[in-house]
């Protein structure tokens, strides 16, 4: 077996994955389909059969033959939940050969095609038009298609056609498209429509040929030593792995509802789905479908003013038709535990850099960090609901903190390349809330100043030896950051992030309220209260007795234009423990700690652009406050490093992160079981019924509605 020649073990895996993406492949039917048909002899009255079905089970369309008479039949539509139109009676003599014409909207709403070109169904029977209507239809995003069957139970026919149904060039068709086409048409059409999945697995062929390569030359005890590494390291930090364990545990059966299904079709989750279909084929314009009532039309166009960074990281899905439009959960579960990771490395460095003597956390500092940031912190109130709002604030956290993270090793040591990760991961973040992507590359570029300008011995600030890198890196960090207004002009020619004018739900009218912009100077006292000042914490005696107090109130500040203003807990109280080792524990390690002084400087001054862009919103919401979390995980890290815990802070410190926590997990499950849209029936019908159980059994009454 060493022997085997690289070149044959990549060929192998080129035959092998291209053999299992062509089993069961279906080549789209699209287009006119021009059939011959024979009806069954005698007519079965008073019975329909299919001709062509299109779709899934609750999606699909149906194109079907019922027998009126004898000698007369009917051609009908129906789409699954709206019906359809028929067509006038036809007779027939049983037994002839008959030559049919079919145009269905559902067959050109297939992969290769972001929309439907056209909503009509026409049939034409032997050169006459028979059918020829307007009608719904479902996109059908995985092509399936029957010829003669009904495979998804629909009631509009039976379960197969009796007659034949026959090819131009005779060939009989039979129940999928498999009959249709050749294997050599089949792989032909794969790699005319699927070119991604051949370059994936071409890849994929060279990864294996090289890597076998390099086993054959004797660096499998490089493989074994890489094993051995990764079990120390798994051991050296089992309190974190532990924290992470339970975290994501009760992340995910917050998310699932209890189910632990992480493939799921949310409500209002598969636009990052579209979207990577539409970045595959070279366009950002997605279905009308994908977007709903956050659609922004422009030049006839949709298009979603989300970032495209989830988009990028479905595309190998979207390649090979898996989980369509079921990933968000998946995603959202990958970003959570990712985050928790990215925090704990921030951790770690700042720890080996402000505590040389023990270069290592404490295990009730990992422990306590970590329970504070995955379970006590905006984060895992996003596990509330699965959907594309919460996946974007989610997506760019992770991706911001992991910037920082790079950004701060940069700054400890300049002259490596961390700096690219921290200018491509802050990018990414961009891409995915901008408001996380504007603070990760503010902080690498207050690093590029930080290593321009350099305080000499003598207190003066003095030019770096080479200013040319740091220049060149804040450049990048500001086209970073403007890469998003870049596409956005892509989109719809105009530099704004987010042009509300293009958006369907603004009228005029709610335009006018706001002066058509998304951030005004008038609202910062605003947003200051709403996510600094206001105690919106209200504590009650019903389960789960913590509760989301009403938003701050617009009458308290006239001058503002807010145009959503949803409840928000204020930052002191929703993530209390982070907040104070962010703030004051951090300040304390700056004045304390040379070495902590520049970090801590260089993220409070990296958190100004991206807290005066969040108070001068015209939105404020509980999620939003998700957009400081990459500051606070941060600095939170050099705020618990630095000081010499003694027993009295250590608790009130426990008890700040214990408080959130349980703060935390009652906002999530209540605005899950009362508030957030989407959310099946039945988890809130169960969350009802909890509430009335406990409050039942300690209070002897039934919870007010809120």
């Amino acid at each position: 077996m060493n022997r085997l020649p690289p070149w044959c073990l990549g060929l192998a895996t080129l035959l092998v994955l291209t053999v299992a993406c062509l089993w069961n492949y279906d080549p789209p039917v699209a287009g006119t389909q021009r059939w011959g048909i024979v009806f069954p002899s005698p007519l079965p009255v008073g019975t329909s059969e299919p001709i062509l079905v299109t779709g899934q089970t609750g999606a699909g369309d149906f194109l079907v033959v019922r027998y009126v008479s004898e000698s007369s039949i009917v051609f009908a539509y129906d789409s699954w939940g709206h019906g359809g139109p028929s067509s006038s009676p036809i007779v027939v003599p049983p037994g002839a050969h008959h030559r049919l014409a079919i145009d269905l909207p559902s067959l050109s709403a297939v992969p290769g095609k972001i929309e439907a070109e056209a909503q009509l169904v026409r049939v034409v029977f032997d050169g006459t038009v028979v059918l020829d209507a307007k009608v719904a239809f479902h996109s059908s995003r995985i092509p399936r298609v029957s010829f003669g069957r009904n495979p998804l139970g629909g009631t509009s026919c039976g379960p197969e056609f009796h007659g034949q149904l026959l090819r131009e060039n005779g060939r009989s068709l039979l129940s999928n498209p498999h009959a249709v086409d050749t294997p050599a048409e089949r792989f032909f059409t794969w790699l005319q429509l699927d070119p991604w999945q051949f370059v994936v697995i071409a890849l994929t062929s060279l990864a294996v040929a090289w890597t076998w390569r390099a086993r054959c030359r004797g660096t499998r005890p490089a493989a074994a030593a890489l094993v051995s590494a990764l079990t120390a390291t798994a051991r050296s930090h089992r309190a974190f792995l532990f924290a992470t364990l339970l975290c994501s545990a009760a992340f995910t059966s917050v998310l699932t509802s209890g189910t632990f299904r992480v493939i799921y079709p949310e409500t209002f989750c598969n636009f990052y789905d579209f979207q990577a279909l539409s970045l595959l084929q070279g366009r950002l314009d997605v279905p009308e479908e994908s977007l709903q009532e956050e659609a922004f039309v422009y030049a006839g166009k949709i298009y979603g003013y989300f970032g495209v960074t989830p988009a990028l990281i479905r595309i190998p899905f979207v390649i090979f038709g898996l989980a369509f439009g079921e990933l968000s959960r998946a995603a959202m579960l990958l970003y959570y535990a990712a985050t928790l990771l990215a925090a704990y490395l921030i951790l770690l460095d700042a720890t080996r850099l402000l505590r040389p003597d023990r270069p290592r956390p404490a295990t009730w500092q990992t422990m306590l960090f970590t329970a504070h940031v995955g379970l006590g912190s905006t984060v895992f109130f996003l596990g509330s609901r699965a959907y594309i709002y919460h996946e974007a604030i989610l997506c760019g956290i992770m991706f911001a903190v992991f910037s920082c993270w790079c950004a701060l090793r940069h700054l400890a040591a300049p002259q490596g390349r961390w700096w690219l990760g921290a200018l491509a991961l802050g990018t990414l973040s961009v891409h995915a809330r901008p408001p996380t992507g504007l603070f990760a590359l503010t902080v690498l570029g207050c690093v590029a100043a930080a290593h321009l300008f350099r305080f000499s011995p003598s207190s003066r600030l003095s030019s770096s030896p080479s200013p040319f890198r740091p220049l060149a890196i804040g450049a990048l960090s500001v086209f970073g950051v403007l890469s998003f207004n870049a596409l956005s002009y892509v989109k719809f020619r105009t530099f704004e992030g987010c042009p509300l004018r293009l958006n369907v739900q603004y009228t005029p009218e709610r335009l006018a309220k706001i002066d058509g912009q998304q951030f005004h100077a008038a609202n910062l006292p605003y947003g200051l209260s709403s996510y600094l000042l206001h105690p919106n914490v209200e504590i009650t005696r019903h389960f789960p007795w913590l509760y989301i107090g009403p938003a701050v109130q617009r009458q308290s500040f006239p001058q503002a234009k807010i145009d959503f203003p949803d409840r928000a807990l204020a930052l002191p109280y929703g993530m209390t423990g982070l907040f104070v080792l962010a703030s004051i524990a951090a300040a304390w390690a700056a004045v304390k700690s040379p070495a902590a002084r520049l970090p801590v400087l260089t993220l409070w001054a990296a958190a100004v652009p991206v807290s005066v862009a969040m108070f001068a919103a015209i939105a404020t919401s509980e999620r939003y406050t998700g957009d400081f979390c990459p500051f606070l995980f941060c600095a939170a890290a050099f705020g618990l490093a630095a000081p010499r815990w003694r027993p009295l802070t250590t608790a009130a410190l426990a008890a700040a992160t214990l408080w959130a926590c349980l703060l935390t997990l009652a906002i999530t499950v209540h605005y899950q079981g009362t508030m957030v849209w989407g959310v099946p029936e039945d988890v809130q019908k169960n969350y009802r019924q909890l509430r009335a159980h406990v409050d039942g059994f300690f209070l002897g009454s039934v919870p007010p509605s809120r």
